[in-house]
């Protein structure tokens, strides 16, 4: 019996060696195929089909696709406006502005502006978020009248300050912003956007006070410059520190460059300096309707006030209260309307100057 176990051992361990010999002798395993590659459309004489979804369509980006080119802003896309971008042509404002306004806040002006005597909009960048706040403390505490409106004007923020941004609106609920890319070279696009809005929210309001947020504004002073017999009953006029024969900058570096191609004469018409400058409100729609039209201009004051008001016929009046220089001196401050170039302290400083009444000027 111990023979015949030791007999099967030997067998089975030969069987053994003999399939591991073979299995050794074996090629590889075939891989498996590889799931098929998805195809790449490439015919370009007909678009893919759109799939069909059950999702809204999304709604157009709320920001102006404008890209500065020797500071002015073009819109990049269709085939006209590419030789606008080799200088061949000028570029149009109706090419770069878009319309409406992401945040519109139309209750800042009750009934479309019928019972206000004054819509007071300030320019503002959205990081002035400090220069704001000293315009709220001082004389911006005049929006609680409730024949007068106020609000700030700025650009699409970046979307690193969105969120200030909402913080601060959800706040006081005075930003309004509009359709275009916040910078020095789109002022003219934050202008009209600011008549437009008075356009669309506030048409029946008398006088619209665009000023900037580094400005301070003496408000009874203005209330009471409206007043006078010569402004009352006035029509398609706008008053402030009036320049004439102002030259192109026709050197690229300056900051105030302008090419031939945006103003081809040679003396700019006369203009209402931007820091502030007040109008009748007849002039908006006449504007709005007239700047598509016109080479874009990135001097504001000069494209809004001057090449358009000379084109309109609008009235530009010098008015000495309004100085849109710096001014430190307390009888000043109280008789003129709008200073510029003041800092968040200074706004604090001209407040107390203009309230406290130590001071005794002549008249």
């Amino acid at each position: 019996m111990g023979a015949v176990r030791r007999s099967h051992v030997a067998a089975l361990a030969i069987v053994t060696a003999l399939l591991l010999f073979l299995l050794t002798r074996l090629p590889p395993p075939a891989a498996l195929p590889l799931p098929p590659a998805p195809q790449v459309y490439r015919d370009t004489t007909t678009a893919p089909p759109t799939p069909v979804t059950n999702k809204t369509t999304a709604a157009p980006p709320l920001t102006s696709p404008i890209a500065p080119v020797k500071s002015v802003p073009v819109s990049p896309v269709s085939p006209p406006k590419a030789a606008a971008k080799n200088g061949s042509l000028p570029v149009l404002t109706g090419d770069v502005y878009v319309a409406g306004h992401e945040k519109p806040h139309p209750e800042l002006c009750p009934s479309l502006g019928a019972k206000l005597r004054l819509l007071i909009l300030v320019t503002s960048a959205p990081s002035h978020s400090a220069a704001r706040d000293a315009v709220r403390m001082t004389w911006g505490h005049f929006a609680v009248r409730s024949d007068i409106a106020f609000a700030f004007v700025i650009g699409v923020p970046p979307d690193t300050m969105r969120p200030a941004i909402e913080a601060e609106d959800t706040l006081y609920g005075d930003i309004i912003v509009g359709r275009f890319m916040d910078s020095y070279s789109n002022l003219t696009l934050k202008t009209l956007s600011m008549l437009e809005w008075v356009d669309t929210y506030c048409p029946r309001v008398q006088r619209l006070l665009k000023t900037d947020d580094d400005m301070f504004i003496n408000v009874p002073k203005l209330i009471e410059f409206m007043k006078a017999p010569s402004r009352v009953n006035a029509t398609k006029t706008i008053w402030g520190k009036v320049v004439k024969k102002s030259l192109p900058k026709r050197t690229s570096r300056s900051k105030y460059f302008v090419s031939p191609l945006q103003f081809p004469g040679k003396v700019f018409p006369d203009f209402t300096t931007g820091p502030a400058y007040l109008l009748t409100t007849d002039v908006i729609r006449l504007i709005l309707a007239a700047a598509p039209s016109q080479p874009y201009l990135r001097l504001e004051d000069v494209f809004i006030t001057g090449v358009l008001g000379n084109k309109l016929g609008i009235k530009r009046q010098h008015a000495t209260e309004f100085y849109n220089r710096k001014i430190a001196h307390p009888c000043a401050v109280q008789r003129g309307v709008s200073v510029h170039m003041v800092r968040y302290h200074e706004q604090f400083d001209l407040w107390r100057k203009l309230l406290d009444g130590k001071m005794k000027c002549a008249s």
